[in-house]
């Protein structure tokens, strides 16, 4: 009887092996595979500006106005000192945190195993996760951040040791130095607590069991969390302002997220959203109301939690859709409760059946925004993108004038992500190109409304291409390149301008 007991135990920790080395694998595969399948969106430009400042000044100087802590740029600042500067490598970093966002639930401490996996299945072919998992934009790093604080509160309720202790003060940390939208998830799990009643809201307050739980590993990882809390908004403290400002952040992003700056959506974008490009997650947000309901204190938790959240982000006139990855994984973790503990056959059975033609959908979902077409806006995911003539005029460039010594204007009123896709030309101006005309220069960047005006003014021969470099731009963008460095061109819509006798 023993013999077959361990004969039995070896088999099931076989079979877990393969299915997490399975798993892996297919997480690995589906984050990090053509990362350079979609041109650089302008958010990403920006971001690996910013990664280029942080090498020029030593550090990361945190202005309360853009919205985001420091932490992702040191992280893609050293990803870009051991990988080089690419768009693959901009990239790379969140698709890291994307295959930990699943691979988290692999660890026996958060969760019985049934729960895990299905959460584990469940993130792995969600679109949201594959398709901003794969963007060079905070959202994804956040989001394994909110799940690692989430796991904290979901075993302390069971449990309050320095596992929990680690994944709340880990979640929170990055949490904080990622996106002021912390404060967002902070009250939705605050509600979460509220619903749970006064009586356990009090267990998980005492400080007795804390006090029993607190270890020196706890105070030394606290200490460490809060010295790199210090050095990261201070820039290692060359900006003390910095760590002031982190303080002053919410008003110009409560006052952003107010009147929308030009993001602003109606109340059920995100429902629409999820209807048309993930409905599973709309399954979740249904068991979740009836999760408000529930005797299970983890599940009543994250239903209340997921539903303040969406919310709350329904209520925000700002809304940018990258914003939806913050919201789909709670009501994942609450379909994958309910699978795990519903008694009823055919309600389970019933589930599955959902569960599956859902993530049919997922799958071709994830394979259409991330995979076979990354900018098609017929896709809800899909927000605004360079286009790829991008990559033609910036293949061109590289490939024509391999030492960099054009001198560039960029003129145009829309100038992400130039800044990056230019960043080793050693002399670009950023002026109109009818405001402030930089005369001789061998690029030039123009709108349409300028175009009238270079053509009178260049006083040498030149290429005149035209492109569309942002998708809803309403208007063309024009490229010119003086004839006597660029001899040929391969573009389809060009025209030669002699330039003025």
């Amino acid at each position: 009887m023993k013999s077959f007991k361990v004969t039995q135990n070896s088999e099931a920790k076989y079979l877990q092996t393969l299915f997490l080395i399975v798993l892996g694998l297919a997480v690995l595969a589906s984050r990090f595979y053509g990362l350079t399948f979609k041109p650089v969106h302008f958010d990403e430009g920006i971001n690996g500006w910013f990664s280029s400042q942080v090498a020029e000044l030593g550090y990361y100087k945190y202005d309360p106005n853009n919205y985001h802590g420091p932490l992702y740029f040191y992280v893609l600042r050293f990803f870009e000192i051991v990988f080089g500067k690419s768009i693959t490598t901009l990239r790379a970093v969140p698709s890291l945190f994307a295959v930990l966002s699943v691979m988290l639930f692999a660890l026996p401490s958060l969760g019985g195993v049934v729960w895990r996996r299905w959460v584990m299945g469940l993130l792995l072919i969600s679109p949201a996760f594959i398709f901003f998992g794969r963007s060079g934009i905070h959202e994804m790093p956040f989001v394994f951040f909110q799940l690692v604080f989430a796991m904290g509160i979901l075993r302390s309720l069971e449990e309050k040791d320095g596992t929990a202790l680690n994944c709340l003060m880990i979640g929170l940390f990055g949490m904080i130095t990622l996106k002021e939208t912390f404060a967002v998830t902070l009250f939705s799990f605050a509600m979460g607590l509220l619903a749970l009643g006064p009586k356990k809201i009090w267990e998980l307050v005492s400080l007795r069991d804390w006090k029993q739980a607190w270890t020196y590993k706890q105070s030394i990882l606290l200490a460490i969390l809060l010295w790199a809390f210090l050095v990261m908004f201070t820039g290692f403290f060359k900006n003390f302002a910095g760590l002031i400002d982190f303080f002053r952040a919410f008003l110009p992003w409560m006052k952003t997220g107010v009147h929308g700056n030009g993001h602003d959506k109606y109340f059920f974008y995100w429902i629409d959203t999820l209807w048309q490009a993930e409905p599973l997650v709309l399954l979740g947000v249904l068991l979740a109301m009836a999760g408000v309901f529930s005797h299970h204190r983890g599940l009543k938790l994250i239903s209340v939690f997921s539903l303040v959240q969406l919310f709350v982000y329904s209520a925000i006139p700002y809304k940018t859709v990258w914003c939806i990855l913050s919201l789909v994984w709670g009501f994942y973790l609450v379909i994958a409760y309910h699978l795990a503990n519903t008694t009823s056959p055919k309600l389970r059975w019933g589930l599955m059946v959902a569960v599956f033609f859902g993530g049919l959908f997922n799958l071709w979902s994830s394979y259409e925004s991330s995979y076979r077409n990354p900018i098609n806006l017929d896709h809800r995911y899909v927000y605004v993108n360079s286009t790829y003539e991008v990559n033609e005029v910036i293949d061109f460039l590289l490939q024509n004038n391999p030492e960099k010594t054009a001198r560039v204007q960029v003129g145009m009123v829309e100038q992400w992500p130039w800044p990056w896709l230019l960043r080793d030309f050693p002399i670009v101006s950023y002026e109109g190109c009818m405001k402030s005309f930089s005369p001789e220069l061998e690029i030039y960047f123009c709108d349409k409304a300028d175009t009238d005006y270079m053509d009178q003014t260049l006083a040498e021969a030149y290429w005149k291409a035209e492109f569309e470099f942002r998708q809803e731009k309403g208007a063309s963008s024009y490229v010119y390149l003086k004839k006597s460095v660029f001899p040929t061109v391969p573009f389809k819509r060009v025209q030669e301008i002699p330039g003025k006798e």
